[in-house]
């Protein structure tokens, strides 16, 4: 009687031990379909709807260093390129979601660190227009919207009059050197504008308003409450009203 308990014992602790294992291994085999499955979902999301780095890229301009990131959908109708102002870098429009927003839109977002900001180094012989030029021809650049913030209104401002390369939009931020072309050069115009300021940027707000504001077809943004660089005071705002400037392309 002892052997036979001493057996019936054993043959439960195997029993229980398959059926232990049993288990596991079908918890196991639903992890590995589960995460299996997440991983190739976003492989194909990101092999069919976009291609981009989150890694600087590199390009050289006149024989000089220039980062930038450029955030590619597999197809798209419309560039955006962002500079940035004097205190800021490329970076900014990362950590602020520009980029993210506009690639998850369907438009191309290229953020370039001007010379001597950023990871990029000083173009000593180049103009601020000609440096915009040659990194617009460089990444082959057409169907471009340019939004200049502050300081870098000073490398838009003059392509944007030039008309070279051809543009199809400008979205300029409280832009510096807006005085220097005369008001007759704003009113005659033809480009799709939107003119974006901080209700509360006291230095640059009556030039955007006198001298962007009467360009033909604009659309004037006022951020309320908004200071100089008004875009990081209201992100979603400016995205938003990004967006719906660009759909109109």
């Amino acid at each position: 009687a002892v052997v036979s308990t001493q057996s019936t014992g054993e043959l439960n602790i195997q029993v229980n031990r398959t059926c232990l294992y049993i288990l596991l291994f079908f918890f196991a085999g639903l992890m590995i379909i589960y995460l299996g499955g997440s991983f190739s979902e976003k492989c194909a999301i990101q092999d069919t709807d976009m291609a981009y780095s989150e890694s600087p890229l590199h390009i050289d301009v006149n024989g000089n260093k220039v980062a930038y990131y450029d955030y590619l959908p597999t197809s798209y109708s419309l560039s955006v390129l962002l500079l940035h102002g004097m205190r800021f870098s490329k970076e900014n429009w990362k950590t602020l979601g520009t980029l993210d927003t506009l690639l998850e839109s369907g438009y191309r977002a290229i953020a370039v660190d001007l010379p001597g900001y950023g990871d990029s180094e000083q173009s000593p012989d180049l103009s601020n227009e000609e440096f915009l030029r040659q990194f617009m021809t460089k990444l082959d650049l057409e169907s471009t919207v340019i939004v200049s913030p502050s300081m870098s209104g000073g490398f838009a401002i003059p392509v944007v009059f030039s008309g070279r390369p051809v543009l199809s939009g400008w979205v300029p931020i409280s832009p510096v050197s807006i005085s220097s072309h005369k008001l007759e050069e704003y009113q005659s115009l033809q480009l799709p504008v939107l003119a974006v300021y901080g209700e509360n940027d006291n230095q640059f707000r009556s030039q955007v308003e006198k001298y962007l504001g009467s360009i033909p077809g604009v659309k004037m943004k006022m951020i309320e409450g908004g200071s100089h660089p008004c875009y990081l005071d209201s992100p979603d705002v400016w995205h938003q009203s990004l967006l719906h400037f660009l759909s109109g392309h």
